[in-house]
């Protein structure tokens, strides 16, 4: 199991990965996350999260992780918005 903590849109894993769980932390402001299966943002969208403000949103997947096949880019929003994303 690994575990990846972003705060910013960006790139988080290159290659193939199998997510199984997500949290989206809210910050301050209304949050959302979307993972897209690429390097650059311009893959598929598989994966979207909303959270508001001060709370969490949590998406566990199990059997049915979620594929990721070029990589995994993260659009965060939300001002102090926090993603976690465990993969394999």
């Amino acid at each position: 199991m690994n575990v990846i903590k972003s705060t910013t849109t960006e790139s988080v894993s290159t290659g193939t990965a199998r997510i199984y769980a997500v949290i989206l932390v809210g910050g301050t402001a209304n949050s959302s996350v979307t993972l897209n299966d690429s390097l650059t943002g311009s893959g598929s969208d598989k994966i979207s999260l909303k959270a508001l403000a001060n709370d969490s949103k949590t998406v566990v997947f199990g059997k049915n992780e979620v594929t990721f096949d070029s990589g995994v880019y993260s659009t965060i929003s939300g001002s102090g918005a926090v993603v976690y994303i465990y993969y394999r």
